[in-house]
């Protein structure tokens, strides 16, 4: 008796393993967070703050900053209103603390120059009139200095017709 019960729990786990697997939609759906567990609980903005924007280098013998893309990997960084690129990325904030004036976090995503995406935290603080600190995810803080304003480019647009 136990033989034959034996082989009909054989059987069916046989059956049961080699018949197809079907999952309906959605069975299989991740869940994904809209922010950074840091940011939870924030008022987000889509943008850095008012104080982070501009071209920033470390070494002010470097400004004006050529290009930002053809700068030495963290020499320079410019940072305009949604967007920021240092050598060798592109990001766009896809959510940002609003209206914090000494100290921002904004959930970023960025584009490679080597095709591969990236998605990090940054935090950004003044320092001083002209400083600006910049932590990407859990490396050290960098200090860079301001260089120079980012001018709209309808505003450059303008200024060269005149």
């Amino acid at each position: 008796m136990n033989r034959c019960i034996l082989g009909v729990v054989i059987l069916a786990l046989t059956a049961a393993f080699s018949a197809p697997a079907v999952a309906g939609k959605g069975d299989r759906k991740l869940s994904v967070p809209r922010s950074a567990p840091l940011l939870k609980g924030k008022t987000l903005d889509l943008r850095f703050a008012e104080f982070a924007q501009g071209i920033w280098v470390r070494d002010l013998s470097n400004c004006p900053a050529p290009r930002i893309d053809r700068n030495a990997p963290g020499s320079a960084i410019a940072i305009y209103r949604g967007l920021l690129e240092t050598p060798g990325r592109i990001c766009q904030v896809y959510g940002a603390e609003k209206d914090k004036l000494r100290t921002q976090r904004a959930a970023i995503n960025c584009l490679l120059n080597d095709g591969g995406e990236a998605i990090e935290l940054v935090t950004v603080q003044p320092r001083g009139t002209n400083g600006l600190m910049v932590q990407e995810g859990e490396r050290p803080p960098v200090h860079f200095r301001f260089c120079e304003a980012i001018q709209p480019v309808l505003q450059s647009a303008q200024n060269t017709q005149n």
